[in-house]
């Protein structure tokens, strides 16, 4: 009985250090989509920390480090492009006190090489950290999910 007793009290102490991971990954995220949608660059890279690493979905777009991951922005987040990034859903899974991961969708329209908006659907694994400045992304990880297979006839 008194080993039972222990778990069921360092559960309920756990509980509201767990409470809130989606939440906080939700409004992680949003901050990254207002900052891209706006073109503000600066605040896209403030929200990773100094050595996290970051893949997404085109050819190359790897990066490790907030200079690294600031080139990638700004293709991403380039005005002239009219970027609009929404997030879609968003899954929180607290790994402990200090980390998240997160699991989420994203729909992303820019303008085309042919001046025409194009959008595309984005699945996401990222992981962000609790720092003294706030959660931050250690890493990103962005696919565009391929089409269904066309039903067989």
């Amino acid at each position: 009985m008194r080993n039972l007793s222990v778990v069921v009290l360092v559960l309920a102490l756990a509980g509201p250090a767990f409470a809130d991971a989606t939440a906080d990954a939700k409004k992680h995220d949003e901050a990254f989509s207002k900052a891209c949608t706006a073109g503000d660059v600066k605040a896209v890279v403030e929200l990773y920390t100094d050595d996290a690493f970051v893949i997404w979905p085109g050819a190359g777009e790897e990066a490790k480090g907030k200079a690294a991951i600031e080139k990638l922005a700004k293709n991403l987040c380039d005005p002239k492009l009219a970027s609009k990034t929404v997030l879609k859903d968003d899954i929180g899974v607290q790994l402990d006190p200090s980390h998240i991961a997160i699991f989420g969708h994203w729909e992303v329209t820019q303008n085309g090489l042919d001046g025409e908006p194009a959008t595309s659907q984005i699945r996401t694994s990222e992981v962000i950290v609790k720092t003294a400045d706030g959660w931050r992304y250690v890493m990103d990880h962005a696919s565009i999910g391929a089409p269904p297979a066309e039903p067989a006839k």
